[in-house]
């Protein structure tokens, strides 16, 4: 007799759970590199993309979950494996580095003057800010 899908979804779900360390023991130990080879294979994602686009997987793939299996994900695993991923010293070390990046760009107004609220000297400065803050996001 074969098994159900119900069945088969326990011992999956058992077996792939139980195997956390295996996952992180061949990430640690691989000799590939999974960035670079990401970015050899940029041609072969953007015409995946595409081709996804255009056939209208992209609509059915976010159509069959929806919103409520969004908020699902969220209820059942994203909620804890958030804090996990922004708590951890790792994540906070990124965050200051990235943000580093940035200190300059929001301090582009500093020599400006101020005026009064609506004012176009205002508007300079903000424009001041935001230019700056494109220009390394996009450097």
């Amino acid at each position: 007799m074969s098994k159900s899908a119900s069945t088969s979804a326990v011992k999956w779900a058992q077996r792939a759970g139980g195997a956390s360390a295996d996952y992180k023991a061949g990430a640690m130990n691989t000799t590939k590199d999974q960035a670079q080879s990401a970015i050899a294979a940029k041609e072969l994602y953007k015409l995946g993309v595409t081709n996804a686009i255009a056939r209208g997987s992209y609509e059915k793939g976010l159509g069959k979950s929806g919103k409520a299996g969004w908020l699902n994900g969220i209820d059942q695993k994203g909620e804890a494996n958030y804090q996990t991923g922004v708590m951890s010293e790792g994540a906070r070390n990124k965050y200051a580095t990235e943000s580093a990046r940035f200190d300059g760009a929001r301090n582009a107004a500093s020599s400006l003057p101020r005026g009064a609220k609506g004012s176009q000297a205002n508007l300079a400065r903000v424009a001041a800010v935001a230019n700056a803050l494109h220009a390394i996001k996009i450097a």
